[in-house]
């Protein structure tokens, strides 16, 4: 005779009829679908703002390219770059704010949002073109480009049907998220892709930006990584000489620039190719003081080496002021400030970044 626990498994072991299963994937499909939808919209409501703060600096700032940060519309020319960021970034922030919209605006998010995906891709192409010609010596083998390729894929995918339902606060909330999360991880993605990246090219001047002097005088980890990467440059013909930028901060013994010319010459670099800019006090310093003396030295091609975490922002504030930089980072080893300093480079990215878009 069959046990009431035998028979209760039995019960409990079978599959349930068709119609439920069909029900329930409804029912998480229906549950999914919408929040992927918000988070979609937040992630287009982060390019289509970007995309318009870009026009705003390209506008202001004479020489300020942020289209290289996500997609890069070269060689399209300045004029047909304003028009493509101006509809792009309208049509991504009305579709983020307003999904249920006419079908025609639908449609025209959807082929926009296409069209910038097709160009990221071809950045992807280019990327592996100049790496493989030896221009570059990445430190991941997949471009940032692609990852924006995917989102906007995704944008346009969701963008050319029916936006489902709004559900009121949970759906504000969910785009919120989304877009904060963009604001976040681009600075990190930037820092990861863009600033492990070695732009390797001949250079007549490279910039070294200063770091701590302990208070027995000698250098810090950081200051010593990045003094003897620009001098392997140096050695390797490929900087014509070095400027180094600092200052003496709080507590230290001596300026930055005098430890960094000393180790720069035991690296093998003579005197005789080093400069100095003794008040680089920060990054915005050392942008506004040595752009004028490389300007003044006729220097067109200017390379500028720090650690990774930091090239993002020292891109931005010599973008500001209209020169154009290739960054190197330092050989570092790791630091136990890492994480911490990554971490602060998030909202200097973004205050750096609004300072070039709106001087």
């Amino acid at each position: 005779m069959t046990s009431l626990a035998h028979t209760t498994r039995t019960i409990a072991g079978r599959r349930p009829p068709a119609s439920s299963r069909t029900r329930e994937r409804s029912r998480i499909a229906g549950t999914i679908a919408p929040r992927l939808h918000d988070g979609l919209r937040g992630v287009a409501l982060f390019f289509g703002l970007f995309s318009l703060l870009n026009l705003v600096g390209e506008l202001r700032t004479p020489g300020f390219d942020a289209n290289v940060w996500w997609v890069d519309l070269r060689p399209l020319p300045l004029a047909g770059t304003a028009v493509v960021l101006a509809l792009a970034g309208l049509l991504l922030v009305t579709w983020g704010l307003r999904p249920a919209a006419a079908a025609w605006r639908r449609a025209a998010t959807s082929v926009t949002a296409g069209a910038l995906a097709v160009v990221a891709v071809r950045n992807s192409v280019t990327f592996y073109s100049v790496w493989r010609l030896g221009q570059i010596r990445p430190w991941m083998p997949l471009p940032l480009s692609l990852a924006f390729a995917v989102a906007l894929l995704a944008i346009a995918w969701a963008a050319a049907g029916t936006a489902p339902p709004a559900r009121g606060a949970p759906t504000r909330l969910r785009v919120a998220a989304a877009l904060l999360l963009c604001g976040l991880l681009f600075p990190i993605a930037q820092q990861v892709f863009f600033g492990k990246t070695d732009y390797v090219r001949h250079v007549q001047t490279t910039v070294v930006l200063g770091a701590e002097v302990h208070r027995d005088g000698h250098a810090s980890v950081s200051l010593r990584d990045r003094v003897r990467t620009a001098a392997q440059l140096y050695r390797a013909g490929l900087t014509d000489r070095l400027l180094m930028s600092g200052a003496r901060a709080n507590g230290e013994p001596v300026n930055e620039t005098a430890v960094m010319r000393a180790l720069a010459i035991g690296f093998g670099v003579p005197a005789t190719a080093i400069d100095v800019d003794p008040r680089g006090v920060n990054t915005a310093a050392t942008a506004r003081d040595t752009v004028p003396m490389l300007r003044a030295a006729g220097d067109r091609r200017v390379a500028v080496v720090s650690d990774f975490f930091h090239l993002p922002r020292v891109k931005l504030a010599y973008q500001r002021l209209g020169l154009d930089v290739t960054t190197v980072p330092s050989r570092a080893h790791r630091i136990p400030q890492t994480t911490r300093l990554v971490v602060r480079e998030i909202p200097a990215f973004w205050v750096y970044y609004l300072r070039a878009v709106l001087r």
